[in-house]
């Protein structure tokens, strides 16, 4: 294992375009389908269609980012955990947010059928090459971003309006 990265060799590869790939067409879908309105009618939090798109291309450039940083520094593919754990509570709360609800949470689709196999493809990966401390690290820091964009969608006046 390589002494300060926590990485015993290079998991990744062109794969980890999938992540902004995936992610966009899960932008799409909540917004071909309302995802705001769904949030406004379940939760009673309004986030204007501007302000959730604001907050989607803002995520997506950090995704794209990401990605980036991985394929050119291999030694940073813990990475690919932080960003499979964004995608899988994204995934998680699109499902549950259906089942409690009985209704379609616009997103569920992408969710179910690009993150899932996606999130296991990348931590089946990665997780082999990477230290259990690292690793864990780079959970939650995926668990506190999607801390942060919960927190942003909930109170929107945090948000800028483009």
């Amino acid at each position: 294992m390589i002494h300060g990265a926590g990485i015993a060799s290079t998991p990744t590869g062109p794969w980890v375009w999938l992540f902004p790939l995936a992610y966009g067409l899960h932008i799409l879908e909540e917004h071909a389908f309302h995802f705001p309105a769904y949030v406004a009618d379940v939760s009673g939090r309004h986030i204007s269609s501007s302000q959730f798109l604001f907050l989607s291309v803002v995520f997506l450039l950090l995704v794209v980012a990401a990605a980036a940083v991985v394929l050119v520094h291999p030694s940073q593919a813990w990475l690919v955990i932080t960003l499979a754990a964004v995608l899988g509570l994204n995934a998680a709360v699109h499902v549950i947010g259906s089942v409690v609800t009985a209704t379609y949470s616009p997103g569920t689709v992408t969710a179910a059928l690009l993150y899932v196999p996606l999130v296991v493809y990348a931590l089946r990966r990665v997780l082999p090459r990477v230290s259990r401390g690292l690793a864990i690290r780079a959970v939650i820091l995926g668990a506190a971003i999607h801390a942060g964009v919960l927190l942003l969608a909930a109170n929107p006046s945090l948000i800028p309006s483009p």
